[in-house]
């Protein structure tokens, strides 16, 4: 099984680098299962952004736009 972030890149290079955190969540939930949590997948994301890796956006309340950083 590939590692959490491999698989969020992979889904934004897919997507030509850009979802919506609910998108990006289903499709890491149907390629890894119920093995994850929401809280595990925000903060991979959180991770992935410190490293400069993604750009996390608000769009509106409960909704975020990734996108792969250039």
């Amino acid at each position: 099984m590939l590692p959490l972030h491999i698989v969020i890149l992979r889904i934004l290079k897919r997507s030509n680098g850009t979802a919506t955190d609910k998108e990006l969540f289903r499709a890491v939930k149907k390629i890894l299962g119920e093995d994850i949590s929401r809280s595990q997948f925000n903060k991979m994301l959180m991770v992935l952004e410190v490293r400069g890796m993604i750009i996390v956006e608000p769009l509106k309340k409960d909704l975020k736009i990734v996108r792969l950083a250039s």
